[in-house]
């Protein structure tokens, strides 16, 4: 039988959904460095440089972050309240 990891909820301050079994998760913002701490599903998380980067759907720069192949907006992350 395959091994349930949880994760820990207390840890994760924000949400981009990719898909119904998959989702970024913002842990830690560090203002100062311009850095956000992601994961996709709580595995493995890293810090990923805040960066800007034009958007064809608006026709604006959004600022955001890369986390592997994927651009997500800071704007389109979703603030998440544990407990």
């Amino acid at each position: 039988m395959a091994e349930t990891r949880m994760i820990d909820l207390n840890t994760v301050i924000g949400v981009y959904s990719l898909c119904n079994t998959g989702a970024v998760l913002v842990h830690a913002i560090d203002y100062a460095e311009d850095k956000i701490l992601a994961s996709i599903n709580g595995e493995n998380p890293v810090w990923c440089e805040m960066t800007e980067e034009y958007m064809e759907v608006t026709g604006e720069t959004e600022l955001g972050f890369t986390l592997g192949s994927f651009f997500i907006p800071l704007c389109e992350v979703m603030r998440f309240y544990s407990g």
